[in-house]
């Protein structure tokens, strides 16, 4: 508690202690070579994360067809958030979207894996063979996961950057207004 407590205590302390001069908001603030980067990137892995997905699709969809169908329909829309960012430029929302979704394919990939080796774990209690696919299968899940968590991870932080950015300016406005 008291760890929660220090880190509480130290993250609003900086929040409020920051310099919200024009210059620092700007080296702050993610550039468009940054943004642009990271959304390229975070198509790579969408698109991994896909592929993975539409490998494994035959075994999952015997098992809970559910699984799939999530995967890939959130591989659309994090494919379709990406584009719009890509095309419009970034806004806070719109990444926000992005980190939720991202998180979601890692969500799905996992319960996917797990439901795999579940599946093969049954199969291998009442006398089956083990999937030669199995490791292979789980694997490349578990991967494709891990990389839409990671590129989550790094959008959140230039996300945090550019939402402090956006909240200083309409702080500044909001103040020129009084």
């Amino acid at each position: 508690m008291k760890t929660w407590l220090a880190l509480f205590l130290f993250f609003g302390f900086n929040c409020f202690a920051q310099d919200k001069s024009p210059d620092a908001m700007r080296a702050s603030m993610p550039s468009k070579e940054e943004i642009s980067e990271l959304l390229s990137k975070a198509e790579e892995k969408v698109s991994g994360f896909e592929q993975a997905m539409k490998a494994v699709k035959p075994t999952l969809d015997r098992i809970d067809s559910s699984i799939t169908s999530k995967g890939l329909d959130g591989a659309s829309t994090a494919h379709t958030v990406i584009r719009a960012a890509q095309k419009n430029g970034p806004t806070g929302y719109g990444l926000v979207v992005l980190v939720v979704t991202l998180d979601d394919l890692n969500s799905n990939a996992l319960r996917g894996a797990l439901l795999l080796a579940s599946e093969d774990r049954n199969r291998i209690v009442t006398g089956g063979r083990p999937d030669p696919n199995l490791p292979s299968n789980v694997l490349a899940l578990s991967n494709a996961g891990n990389a839409c968590n990671d590129m989550a991870e790094l959008i959140v932080h230039a996300t945090l950057r550019y939402l402090g950015v956006e909240e200083a300016v309409l702080g500044q406005l909001l103040d020129s207004k009084k």
